[in-house]
């Protein structure tokens, strides 16, 4: 088998993409990115799932999300010739060659694949953008299309609060039941590579519980709801989801042809109502829950941190107080002969000590003798020398009924 870069390329519905003009947005990459969706897929193999080559581009946890399976390309190329067990008839022989030559075919496709996609984009964006990965010599052989994309992507496309706010408007759209249900789950997966670009990702546990949600309220579905809620939580897949929905959407299409489209009893209909209501309210909360995660995260962030700083500067300013009291009581001991620190040293309350008719503006009438109003060696503002005890002028009254003892 002969495999040619132009044999591949030709089946290619795009030979070329849509070209980028300056700065590439997010809207134009995600315009070139469907073209070459287009082009990968056309090119068939053996480990793509009916999808091409497809797994070239989309991550692979999107990849099997979509497609219930990994997309997984060999690592090495087969061997040149395949290897013969002994005692192989002529027939064996001749089918492993087959086999064999088969295999390289795909490999080579591979290659010329990778190339062709690298080789596209990089004709649609100006080279000064991804300029940082074409080596010197090499160039971009060693780039394989989605490192190249990402490249533009993480650097160029950035995605406004507002785009983003409208992607999950329309990504909580419901369902339009007069249309296939194709155009609602192709819709859900451009919000989810949308919010995935903006680095605020839609889980695989939010398409399902919205969609569930969205086919619920569309009416008629208590049956399909009770069928999907039975099977275990590990096949509540995207693929599955919509596997099981489109059928169901199709039989109740069906149903509304041969009825006319009526065919709830009216005795039931009450009953159905409340019924689907309230399935609607359960996975609302549950979708709701999964979408604000990341808001009330942030907020409890930012609470914390405000707390954090609020303990720091009470921590300060109690430290600042312990140090201003500190001061206080070594002025206060030195100004009563007593001490800042440990049990207060005994003081005997005789004359030899206080004198009884000595009297301070600062410091009251308990005064050593020696110490008036006029020797005060610690005065407080407004301190007043000629304050006696018979003429206080307006000074402190502590101590006013202190008698030494006899």
């Amino acid at each position: 088998m002969i495999v040619t870069r132009e044999s591949v390329q030709a089946l290619m519905p795009n030979q070329t993409l849509t070209k980028i003009h300056g700065e590439p947005t997010h809207k134009a990459v995600r315009k070139l990115e469907k073209e070459l969706c287009a082009n990968l897929i056309a090119v068939d193999c053996p480990w793509g799932l009916n999808k091409g080559h497809l797994g070239e581009l989309q991550t692979a946890a999107t990849f099997m999300a979509r497609n219930g399976a990994a997309y997984i390309p060999p690592a090495i190329a087969p061997p040149a010739y395949p290897v013969i067990p002994p005692g192989s008839t002529a027939a064996e022989r001749e089918r492993l060659k087959a086999e064999n030559e088969t295999d390289l075919g795909h490999w080579k496709t591979l290659q010329h694949v990778r190339r062709i996609a690298v080789n596209q984009v990089a004709e649609a964006i100006e080279p000064v953008y991804y300029a940082e990965l074409d080596d010197p010599d090499e160039g971009l052989n060693d780039v394989l299309v989605r490192d190249l994309l990402d490249h533009i992507r993480d650097r160029y496309c950035h995605i406004g609060q507002d785009e983003i706010d409208t992607n999950m408007s329309s990504f909580l759209k419901g369902i339009d039941p007069s249309l296939p249900l194709s155009v609602y789950t192709r819709k859900q997966e451009h919000c989810q590579d949308f919010a995935g670009d903006a680095r605020v990702p839609i889980s695989e546990a939010t398409m399902v519980t919205t969609g569930t949600k969205h086919a619920i309220q569309c009416g008629d579905f208590t049956d399909a709801w009770k069928e999907w809620n039975r099977r275990p939580d590990i096949e509540k897949t995207w693929p599955n989801w919509k596997t099981h929905w489109t059928r169901a959407f199709q039989e109740n299409r069906d149903i509304r042809r041969l009825t006319g489209g009526i065919f709830r009893h009216q005795a039931h209909a009450a009953i159905d109502d409340d019924l689907s209501e309230k399935m609607v309210l359960s996975l609302d909360n549950l979708a709701n829950a999964a979408v604000q995660k990341n808001d009330t995260v942030e907020k409890l962030v930012t609470s914390n941190n405000q707390l954090a700083s609020s303990n720091a500067a009470l921590t300060e300013h109690i430290a600042r107080l312990q140090a201003e009291n500190t001061t206080l009581l070594q002025l206060v001991g030195k100004n009563t002969g007593g001490s800042t620190s440990g049990a207060r040293a005994p003081t005997t309350d005789t004359n030899s000590t206080w004198d009884p008719t000595g009297y301070c503006w600062t410091h009251g009438f308990k005064v050593k003798k020696g110490h008036t109003s006029k020797t005060c060696k610690t005065r407080n503002d407004g301190h007043q020398e000629g304050a006696i005890r018979q003429n206080t002028m307006g000074g402190n009254q502590h101590n006013i009924k202190w008698t030494p003892k006899s």
